[in-house]
Order: structure tokens, then sequence, then C-alpha cells
């Protein structure tokens, strides 16, 4: 019943963020130069690989190496630890939300790539779409199984340096929310 319940919960967080993040997307992707429209959906596309080999890795690693860093206080161990005891949540957020929905985000930006393409260019509409939506996912498909390897061989060091970077941002989260809390921010 525990599985049901947070797979229905995932469920629905994953709709609204693949809303919020594809409407906003497209609806920008349109207003910009077709040569940024492109590099957006490359960064897309990169997270969303980038994201998966992190899931990979989370499932493989092993906490006992985070637990000597961890004790030794070297900076992000804490967090690597706990992204590792918990590799199957982390796992789901990476690969699941975060790399399907920029899955989803790159073919729809894709398709308006390829409007943009034919409305400008006057390219064939079938073979337009064909290409950009071919390339994309092409890239998404095999850049996840080129990292899938090393989320596998190195899941140890790709472990501890998304831990070091959550620990930045955490802790420019904290000053943040420090600075808002004293009042130093107002709205």
């Amino acid at each position: 019943m525990s599985n049901l319940k947070s797979s229905i919960i995932i469920a629905i967080i994953t709709f609204f963020i693949a809303v919020s993040v594809s409407s906003i997307s497209q609806t920008q992707v349109r207003f910009v130069p077709l040569s940024m429209a492109v590099i957006i959906l490359l960064i897309i596309i990169i997270v969303g690989v980038l994201a998966d080999m992190v899931g990979v890795a989370a499932t493989v690693a092993r906490p006992e190496p985070f637990n000597a860093k961890a004790a030794k206080k070297i900076f992000g161990a804490k967090i690597s630890l706990k992204l590792a005891k918990n590799g199957d949540k982390v796992a789901s957020l990476m690969c699941d939300i975060v790399g399907d929905i920029c899955g989803t985000v790159s073919g729809a930006i894709s398709a308006v790539i390829a409007i943009d393409l034919i409305n400008y260019y006057n390219f064939s509409s079938f073979w337009t779409n064909l290409i950009i939506i071919g390339l994309a996912s092409s890239l998404t498909v095999g850049g996840k199984a080129f990292f899938k390897y090393y989320g596998m061989k190195k899941s140890t060091e790709i472990i501890f340096l998304f831990g070091r970077f959550l620990t930045i941002f955490h802790l420019i989260y904290a000053k943040i929310y420090r600075f808002i809390k004293r009042g130093v921010i107002n709205d």
C-alpha cells in the first residue's frame, strides 16, 4: 500500500512540474531566436541525461565510503551519504521525474523548433518533424545509454560530486533564508 501511495504522490507531483515546465518552456521558446531555442533544447537534453546518470549512480552507490568521509566532516559527504542510503528514492526523483520530464519537454521544444523551420524556411513539414524529433530523441536515448555506464561504474564519485553540488545549493538557500528571516530582504 505504501508503494501505491508514493507512486500516486509522485504522479501528481510530476503532473504539476511537467505542466509548469512545459508551459514556460514552450511559450518562451516561441519568442527566442532559432539558435537560442536549439541551445535551450540541448540544455534540457543534457539535464535529463545527467539526471538519469545520477539516478543510476544512486541505486548502485554504497553508503560505506560516505560514512568514512562524513566522519571526517568532508564537505558534501553528509548529503552524499543520504543520497546513497536513499538510492531508490533518488533514482525515482532523478530518472522518473526529472529525466522523464526533460524528455517530454525536449520533445515539445523539438516540435516548436520544427514548426519554426517549416514556417521560416519553407522546409518540408514531414521531413523536418521527423529529423528534428528524431535528433532530439537520439541525443536523449544515446546520452542516457552512454552515461548509464558511468553511473554504474563511477557511482561513488558521481554521488559525491552531486552531494557537494547539493551542499552548495543548501548553503546558499540557508543564507538567503536567514537574510529573509532577519528582514534584510523585503518583498
